[in-house]
């Protein structure tokens, strides 16, 4: 470990929670399943740390998971958790949620998949 204990000099790493100021948790709800992606950001609406950049990069036009995020950026799920909070709140990110995600399910929709399994078998 480097000489302050906050670095690795042989890998360049920062101690997670570093990186989020010590944060532990977001003021958003977020699962391991929660999709996002990148919205349009006004031009000096937010001052986005380098973890922050590669989050945004990484859900550039493919909504990504929170799971997702964690393992293409090496970071713990709750630092990302946290990272995803702070580019929620500058409008940098949004909830990619498929359509109809939360309403009732389509009872005619469900009876025609199953009708159709059925008919499968």
């Amino acid at each position: 470990m480097g000489a302050s204990g906050w670095a690795d000099s042989s890998l360049g790493d920062v101690r997670p929670y570093t990186i989020t100021g010590g944060r532990t948790r977001s003021k958003h709800t977020l699962h391991l399943t929660t999709c996002l992606i990148t919205r349009p950001i006004a031009p000096g609406t937010a001052h986005l740390s380098a973890e922050g950049e590669a989050l945004l990069l990484h859900c550039s036009g493919v909504p990504r998971s929170v799971a997702e995020l964690a393992a293409r950026t090496h970071q713990p799920v709750q630092v990302v958790k946290v990272l995803i909070g702070d580019l929620l709140d500058c409008d940098a990110l949004a909830r990619a949620n498929p359509v109809g995600a939360g309403a009732d399910p389509d009872v005619h929709l469900l009876e025609a998949l199953l009708h159709g399994l059925h008919n499968r078998l």
